[in-house]
């Protein structure tokens, strides 16, 4: 991966603002309740396209999940959009009892997640909102590794059985997904093969593993793309990981409750002698900076990072 092959950076929220506006021409009953961040999220297209479609609930997170609930059990399918500090963060009691028991088909999107948030902050970023929506039952977590896997997401999940949690970050990214590769609910993408170590991510944060790969010599490492976080594709990692005998799992999330712990108990109900070591921010909250390259160096997340770990757990 390298500045010829990303040459640009793309955002996230205007990928899902467009596709969603492309989606709603087609599918009449896709709403969008929203919680007073409407340029924030970049609706402003399907907001002045759908004005009917388009409820503005102000600074009231529960009210909005409330909302939402009740709209999708009268058949809508609705979008429910706030920064992931906010949703699920302060709606959690009303996203489980209106919306996961009452399975209502609402897609919650938390943008401004990890610690990508530039100058807003260390009060904006959101690193346990994928531990609260794993932990409830009878729905599906998602996280977008970049703008262009935005655009494969939304049209599948519409589509889903269960409420959904899709992950969205704030800032630009270069898109390093196949455009050739497809979504589908519950499966991992292998973005590339190799045969010494696995490392499985969710999120721009896996670029880092991309990056690495480059740098490393005499290491084979086979990478793995999982925005589907539950359900999980356990057939894949478990034949990589079968294959390496070593496993790294990178996330902008704490370590408690993300990707890599729904991980290691699959590996110990497989009976599988791997290495694994969890890259993580482990059980801290983030901090301010205009640069979310350095809190990915302060947290260990680093593309050096990567680099030392692999080499460590490879040691005999």
């Amino acid at each position: 991966m390298n500045s010829k092959t990303c040459p640009q950076n793309y955002s996230m929220r205007e990928a899902f603002d467009s596709t969603l506006t492309k989606l709603a021409a087609t599918h009449s009953k896709i709403y969008v309740v929203d919680i007073d961040l409407r340029d924030s999220l970049k609706l402003g297209t399907f907001a002045k396209k759908y004005k009917s479609r388009f409820i503005q609930v102000g600074v009231a997170e529960q009210n909005a999940a409330a909302i939402a609930a009740g709209l999708a059990l009268s058949g809508k399918t609705v979008f429910l959009t706030s920064y992931a500090a906010f949703s699920p963060s302060l709606n959690w009691g009303v996203i489980r009892q209106s919306i996961c028991y009452n399975q209502a088909k609402v897609i919650i999107v938390g943008s401004h997640a990890g610690l990508m948030t530039d100058e807003l902050g260390a009060t904006h970023q959101s690193l346990e909102d994928i531990a609260l929506m794993r932990a409830l039952p009878d729905i599906d977590v998602f996280s977008s590794a970049d703008a262009r896997q935005v655009r494969k997401i939304l049209p599948v999940i519409i589509h889903g059985p269960r409420p959904a949690y899709l992950r969205l970050v704030r800032a630009d990214f270069p898109n390093f997904t196949d455009p050739k590769s497809s979504f589908t609910i519950g499966r991992a993408r292998v973005l590339k093969r190799g045969s010494d170590l696995t490392i499985v991510g969710h999120g721009p944060i896996l670029r880092n593993a991309l990056l690495a790969d480059q740098q490393l010599k005499n290491i084979s490492l086979e990478i793995i793309n999982s925005p589907s976080i539950q359900p999980l594709d356990e057939k894949t990692i478990l034949r990589s990981v079968k294959k390496t005998k070593h496993l790294i799992t990178i996330e902008d999330h704490q370590v408690e409750g993300g990707l890599g712990e729904a991980i290691a108990p699959l590996l110990l109900k497989s009976n599988l002698n791997a290495k694994m070591k969890l890259l993580a921010v482990q059980d801290e909250f983030g901090q301010s900076a205009r640069d979310y390259q350095k809190l990915w160096d302060h947290y260990g997340l680093a593309v050096q990072d990567i680099i030392e770990t692999a080499k460590n757990l490879l040691k005999k």
